[in-house]
Formats: C-alpha cells, sequence, structure tokens
C-alpha cells in the first residue's frame, strides 16, 4: 500500500468517526430536550414572565427630608423603604448597612439620594 493510500484511509476513518459523532450529539440533543436531562445545554422556547417593578406614587419633590430604613445593603445603590415604600435610592458615596436608618437628602431626576442617620434622631 502506498502511502496515498494509507492517507486516504486514515482521512476515510477520521471522516466516518466525525459523521458517527455528529449523529450521536443530534441523538442526545433530541432526546434530553424530550427528557428535559439536556435543560443546561438548549434554551427554553418560551422566555419566563417579566417580574414587574412596582409603581412609586411618591412625588420627587416630596422625598426630600423623608425618613426611612434601608431594605438592602446601599453599596452606594439599593432600596429604602420611604412612607411604606420601596424605593431604589443611592447613598451619598458611603456604605449604608440593611436595616439603618436613611434621610432623603436630594432628588436628582429618578435617583434618589439618602444619608445615613442615627436612630436617636427625630423623625420629620
Amino acid at each position: 500500500m502506498s502511502l496515498l493510500q494509507q492517507l486516504g484511509a486514515v482521512m476515510l476513518g477520521v471522516g466516518l468517526v466525525l459523521v458517527a459523532l455528529l449523529i450521536i450529539l443530534i441523538i442526545v440533543l433530541l432526546w434530553g430536550k424530550r427528557t428535559g436531562a439536556a435543560g443546561g445545554l438548549i434554551l427554553d422556547d418560551v422566555l419566563p414572565p417579566k417580574q414587574e417593578k412596582p409603581e412609586v406614587s411618591i412625588e420627587p419633590a416630596e422625598l426630600i427630608g423623608k425618613r426611612g430604613v434601608a431594605v438592602t445593603y446601599l453599596r452606594p445603590a439599593g432600596t429604602a423603604l420611604l412612607d411604606d415604600q420601596r424605593v431604589d435610592v443611592v447613598s451619598e458615596a458611603t456604605f449604608v448597612p440593611e436595616g439603618a436608618h436613611v434621610v432623603v437628602t436630594a432628588v436628582e431626576g429618578k435617583r434618589v439620594i439618602v444619608r445615613q442617620v442615627s436612630e436617636a434622631t427625630d423623625a420629620t
């Protein structure tokens, strides 16, 4: 057998192996989709329903001076509870722990800026 014939036989073998692997991959993916075993490999056709953010009924001008509690850590952005409503807020460039009392110092567009205050400070 010449070198060219040996090379042809090797290439034929590699080609057959690639075709067999492709067929096996297709079978596994179809079986996995049907049984749910390939959940991490195949994207769902339908997206889960989008959770909408609750609408805030407080006007930005009314927020200045309001006191509340940080619902999440503010690093510097997070969520605070102001007048029983969750509001996305930004602290004044400081870390504010969860549960700390805050006061709104400014509103710039939709950006609500808060500062941590002590519990002993009288609420307005």
